[in-house]
């Protein structure tokens, strides 16, 4: 027998052995399906899915690369959801968009996708229990900011950003860039450990008034990574500004985060934390 022919017999029983575990795993993800079903709790968990990933990265020894622990195991978890529940992902089509693109590297192959011509039909997709979860772009490089999400997220209600996902994509200048989508359902997410919250702040469009309403960040140390605004109402003088700060909406709020902004703003809304995207 030749050298090839002994290591292909091996990589056969591994992927014997392989296969028996994977049975192993989607047999107690069905379990646990059933739990969560029959407590009510949401079949995605992010926050879960982040220390999943994050520890398996960790504990390799290689030579797979941390990319491609991530892409095997997404497909594994795919699998798993779809033996939990039949669940459903909306997000923009057609079938092959950004969206569709985005939303595939969060939940695999094996979840069904819904397809939607806008935002706001995505997110009453999710709000009206049809979707278990939205993929909604909000940031992409060719583009600028998602106008239509920012208005519609600070619209939205009974709907919370659970994760968020980057696709990488291949700018004019040949430069590799990501665009951002936000993953939305219907339920807050518990910590994780390494968490950003997105807020709106409803401020007075004025001098003074934005400084004014980011000093409470500044006082307390907390790191703010995005920013943008958006018009509050027709016929408001008042500015949305969004804000992505470090940190879980409980450890904020446990900071007096939310107290000492209610002094400087008309309004505060939370859209949800989120774990941060490894890279």
């Amino acid at each position: 027998m030749s050298d090839l022919d002994t290591f292909r017999e091996k990589i056969d029983a591994l992927d014997t052995e392989l296969l028996r575990l994977l049975n192993e795993r989607a047999t107690v993800a069905k379990q646990i399906g059933a739990i969560k079903n029959r407590e009510g709790l949401p079949i995605y968990a992010p926050e879960r899915e982040n220390r999943v990933l994050r520890s398996l990265v960790e504990r390799s020894d290689g030579p797979l690369r941390p990319e491609a622990i991530r892409a095997i195991y997404r497909e594994i978890m795919s699998a798993s959801l779809a033996l939990e529940k039949d669940i459903a992902i909306a997000c923009l089509g057609p079938a092959g968009s950004p969206s569709h693109q985005a939303a595939k590297s969060k939940f695999g192959s094996s979840v069904r996708y819904l397809f939607f011509s806008d935002v706001a039909e995505v997110l009453a997709e999710v709000k009206g229990d049809k979707a278990d979860c939205g993929v909604i772009p909000i940031d992409d490089p060719e583009h600028g900011l998602a106008n239509q999400t920012l208005d519609q997220l600070a619209e939205s209600e009974n709907l919370a950003i659970c994760a968020e996902i980057l696709l990488a994509t291949e700018s004019h200048d040949d430069a590799n860039t990501a665009a951002r989508f936000f993953v939305m359902g219907r339920s807050a997410n518990p910590p994780s450990g390494h968490d950003m919250t997105m807020l709106i702040l409803r401020i007075e469009d004025k001098p003074g008034a934005l400084v004014s309403a980011l000093e409470p960040f500044k006082v307390l140390n907390i790191n703010l990574s995005h920013f943008a605004s958006r018009p509050a109402s027709r016929g408001s003088q008042d500015v949305f500004f969004f804000v992505e700060a470090d940190g879980h909406t409980r450890e904020l709020q446990m900071a007096d985060l939310y107290q000492k902004l209610s002094k400087c703003c008309r309004a505060v809304k939370v859209l949800g934390s989120y774990p941060k995207t490894a890279v």
